[in-house]
């Protein structure tokens, strides 16, 4: 077991948090894992008497946000308080609870990024200069790093962003890229010199090093972060020009001549500490308290170690404030893939909860995760058999069986037999889990628990209790086995609330502490609910030939070697980004009528070259002998996927001649394959103003 440094055994103030998540898209199983991970640290801190608070908010700033509330066409506040509450909901529907989630677009982060920026530039850790910056002529806007794709200069791969080459590795800037293109518009941008506030990174190079020796860090960030000094750290920008949607820069204009914001990696982190603050305000405590004198406790994906481990403690050290403990998790898989929409493993929280039980999930999380920075597969029948043959076979099976038995034939427990061996052994195993939990080895903590269940099966299995029920010996066996389902309880209790709120009530027990842990309980029995769910397994979908998609069709031109066809530039979401269409719809639309619409597109048709341009997809038009239509989508985000119901989108490759041999048809204002209609998480697809039987092309 990787051990992590110890909190102190006297109650102390220790701040919970897991990464702050987007307000920009739903909470999918990938983002779980981190919240459930850091909901079980917290809970298992609270039973332990430590004033600890799970804090966290919404980050709620940033280019994206700007670029799809203008999409939409509501503000960016509209646009993040309605993912903020959709954030909290799925969060509660997983058994997650926060002592404070609150958003970084708030007066207290406000207040705090410009106590920060203020205090940084008093020690001389701020500066300005002139850089250059890609610019879009075409969408009027400077360009983030993950607004531009091109070749990486270093390996040639095409097709990155402009942050880091996917393929070596190597960490880019936007103004590095060969043959850069907008991903908003898909054309040219360009470089233009813009002034911008850095903040003086290298100066804590020394300050870092000093730091990762003497952290209780895992060893595979040692080994990220000393990759990262060995090439030696560079200032950080912390401004973004406008738009943008954040915090202006106070004094920018004045100062540099346009309005600056703060960069929302500045201001992120520090939601942390003004969700911490809009806490303690609440209840006239004083922030400070945790932060200045408590121990801050950081989960975060792989992903974000970069900003957690480099910028986010030099700001910290700037601003004399104790570090935290860091504990970085790995990825989710969904059968040893990749979590993506194309390849159909992407799936988000309320997905989830209309196959599955929630503690399930809870529970295959906690089994796989330790202090290594390991991926978790979530493959689905694994997943399945760990619920059905160990949650429900084993641990809840247990339970039930002995409550239920002791309640129907005694109503109480008075005695219990005394089992010196076999309660060394379930001691000691207490002891472990005990462990496990504190150094965030949870697989560490389950596997304890489980052979605690499994000790229990197997005496309550032997003693064969229902032979003779009345026998004063058969009461004293079950006393026992009462008493081992509490303990499982109150051990599971971290990672299965519900679960442990079940055996407390047929026990009449108040809340669970970890000193609760005993074998001398005896009382009355209540009835006790079932324990845990089986799953069934979801019978597998037939699959629908095509992968369809709503695109945004972003510019219309025509084609310069063909009168009938258009060449179109789509945007397919953030996953495919923009594709270039030829359609032969120049006599059935004019540009007015195309651009701007969310339309449907099918993505998995081989591409062509079409009269010397390329083709990338298609673009999905009913047709009828009065005229054509395309397919409407309202409701729904662009890069949404568009299925059959109860049916599975293929997404291999196909030819266009297998496109020509399928039969989608109007009916009723809808589009149906085989009876089926065509529709979206939101919405039925529409088509107006063609007759029933039209086909659509």
């Amino acid at each position: 077991m990787v051990k992590q440094r110890p909190l102190s055994s006297k109650k102390k103030r220790v701040i919970v948090t897991a990464a702050l998540p987007y307000a920009n898209g739903p909470i999918h199983i990938g983002h779980l894992l981190e919240y459930i991970q850091a909901d079980i640290y917290s809970r298992f801190l609270k039973m332990q008497g430590q004033d600890a608070l799970f804090i966290c908010a919404s980050d709620m700033h940033g280019t994206p946000i700007e670029v799809n509330a203008k999409k939409e066409g509501v503000k960016p506040e509209v646009l993040v308080e309605k993912f903020w509450k959709e954030h909290q909901d799925d969060f509660a529907s997983f058994q997650i609870h926060f002592d404070n989630y609150y958003k970084t677009h708030s007066p207290e982060n406000k207040e705090l990024a410009e106590f920060f920026f203020d205090r940084l530039r008093k020690k001389k850790y701020i500066y300005t200069k002139k850089i250059n910056v890609i610019y879009c002529p075409s969408c009027a806007r400077t360009l983030p790093d993950r607004y531009v794709k091109g070749s990486c200069p270093y390996c040639s791969t095409a097709d990155q962003y402009g942050d880091v080459c996917e393929s070596c590795g190597t960490v880019l800037k936007s103004t590095d890229l060969i043959n850069p293109k907008c991903t908003l518009c898909g054309s040219v941008p360009m470089q233009k010199q813009s002034e911008h506030y850095f903040f003086t990174l290298h100066k804590f190079s020394a300050r870092l090093q000093k730091w990762f020796k003497n952290a209780h860090l895992q060893p595979e960030v040692k080994n990220w972060l000393q990759e990262w000094l060995d090439k030696g750290l560079e200032d950080w920008c912390i401004s973004r020009d406008e738009p943008y949607f954040g915090f202006e820069i106070p004094g920018s204009v004045k100062e540099v001549g346009e309005k600056k914001f703060f960069y929302v990696w500045l201001d992120a982190p520090i939601g942390y500490i003004s969700s911490t603050k809009h806490y303690c305000d609440q209840r006239k405590l004083n922030w400070k308290e945790y932060w200045y004198k408590g121990n801050v406790q950081h989960h975060i994906g792989k992903d974000i170690a970069y900003f957690h481990f480099l910028f986010w403690p030099a700001m910290l050290m700037a601003m004399k404030i104790p570090l935290p403990d860091l504990t970085v998790h790995g990825f989710i898989t969904v059968n040893g893939q990749k979590m993506s929409k194309s390849r159909g493993t992407f799936m988000t929280a309320k997905d989830f909860l209309k196959l599955y039980p929630p503690e399930a999930l809870r529970f295959f999380y906690a089994t796989h995760l330790d202090r290594k920075v390991v991926d978790v597969d979530l493959n689905i029948d694994d997943f399945i058999a760990v619920n059905n043959n160990v949650l429900m076979g084993s641990i809840g099976n247990f339970c039930y069986r002995v409550l239920t038995f002791g309640q129907k034939n005694y109503g109480e427990v008075k005695s219990i037999a005394v089992e010196k061996t076999l309660k060394i052994q379930i001691k000691q195993l207490l002891k472990s889990v005990k462990e496990g939990y504190e150094n965030h080895d949870f697989k560490h903590a389950m596997k304890a628990l489980m052979s605690i269940a499994d000790l229990g099966n197997t005496y309550f299995q032997k003693s064969e209790v229902w032979k003779d029920k009345e026998s004063a010996e058969s009461k004293k066996v079950v006393g026992f086995c009462v008493n081992i389902a509490r303990n499982l309880a109150i051990g599971l209790q971290p990672v299965l609330p519900s679960l442990t709120e079940k055996v407390r009530k047929a026990l009449a027990d108040e809340t669970y502490t970890w000193k609760d842990l005993d074998f001398g309980w005896k009382g009355k029995l209540h009835p006790v609910e079932m324990m845990v769910q089986k799953i069934e397994k979801v019978p597998e979908s037939s699959v629908f030939p095509l992968h369809l998609r709503v695109g945004e069709i972003k510019e219309v031109k025509n084609h310069p070697n063909a009168d009938s066809l258009y060449v179109m530039n789509i945007y397919l979401g953030k996953e495919l980004g923009i594709r270039q269409v030829v359609a032969g719809i120049r006599k059935l639309f004019s540009h007015a009528q195309l651009v701007g619409k969310k339309v449907v597109f099918c993505v998995n048709v081989k591409p062509a070259v079409i009269r010397g341009e390329k083709s990338e997809a298609m673009v999905l038009v009913a047709e009828d002998e009065n005229g054509a239509s395309l397919l409407d989508i309202i409701k729904s985000d662009v890069g949404e996927e568009v299925k059959v119901a109860g049916m599975k989108n293929n997404h291999e490759q196909i030819l266009f001649d297998d496109f020509k041999k399928l039969t989608l048809l109007v009916k009723d204002g809808h589009i149906e394959f085989e009876g089926k209609k065509l529709v979206t998480d939101k919405e039925a697809v529409r088509v107006e103003g063609r007759e029933t039987g039209a086909k659509v092309l």
